[in-house]
């Protein structure tokens, strides 16, 4: 039976996201890389351009057993958050206009979004990320 993976919009609309990911430990292991948000995915804004890019405004996790790492993709991609093994909290990146955008870190950005995992080896480990972010166009 493969690992439990959810991924919910709670609220989106043509400037930012509201997204949830939840992740259970049954027997497969770690997430690599796992894409999380699709920025072409995204609602489009008044004008219909797609959304190229985001900014990490705010972001709440739990986690149980494990680590997760928030990705910017890219050629070689880039750690924007690490949060540690059972940790749980809470950060604000709003008062200065959320973490850069992720179409403008690396070699060749694509603007996407990923998480990868480490430490995930029992049942009962978990994650729970809600990252609310604005679209770059």
């Amino acid at each position: 039976m493969a690992d439990i993976t959810t991924t919910t919009t709670i609220e989106q609309n043509t400037k930012e996201a509201i997204i949830s990911f939840q992740y259970q430990y049954v027997d497969t292991g770690n997430e690599s890389a796992v894409l999380k948000i699709d920025v072409s995915s995204l609602t489009p804004n008044a004008n219909g351009e797609a959304c190229t890019g985001v900014r990490i405004l705010e972001c709440w996790w739990v986690l149980h057993g494990l680590t997760v790492e928030v990705l910017a993709d890219a050629s070689t991609d880039i750690i924007m958050l690490h949060l540690a093994e059972d940790q749980q909290g809470y950060q604000n990146f709003e008062k200065f206009g959320g973490l850069p955008s992720t179409k403008s870190f690396g070699t060749s950005p694509t603007g996407d979004i990923k998480f990868t995992t480490t430490g995930a080896g029992a049942v009962g480990d978990a994650y729970q990320v809600v990252l609310r972010v604005s679209k770059d166009y």
